[in-house]
């Protein structure tokens, strides 16, 4: 797995159901430190296991935020990583002028990656 757990803390003024987790995760080339919530109750292998069962959110949300507008920001994170590979491109989009004409609503475009800033 490419996830290492850095640390957990309490959250203030929460239930104690829940406790923070500060994770980095390896993405698309690059080690992002991200934070997030998990079970309180889950510690040792039982909380590394929670969080690499995880692994396709983290890094798909990851994605979401390095690649803003892409094209695959709801689909799956095999989906984002061939869209990568294929070279970041949204797809030209078509449509019908008032006379039929076909025309260019959006042209194609690639979207530039923006570094990942770390949550913690």
């Amino acid at each position: 797995m490419t996830i290492t757990i850095n640390n957990t803390r309490s959250i203030n003024g929460g239930d104690g159901s829940w406790k923070w987790i500060e994770i980095s995760v390896t993405v698309d080339g690059d080690d992002c430190k991200f934070t997030h919530v998990v079970p309180a109750s889950l510690s040792g292998d039982d909380l590394q296991n929670f969080v690499d069962d995880r692994e396709e959110f983290y890094k798909t949300e990851l994605l979401r935020n390095m690649y803003l507008g892409a094209d695959t920001y709801d689909s799956s994170l095999e989906n984002f990583e061939a869209w990568i590979a294929a070279g970041c491109k949204n797809a030209e989009v078509k449509g019908k002028d008032h006379v039929g004409n076909e025309i260019v609503i959006t042209p194609e475009k690639v979207i530039e990656k923006t570094a990942w800033i770390d949550s913690h």
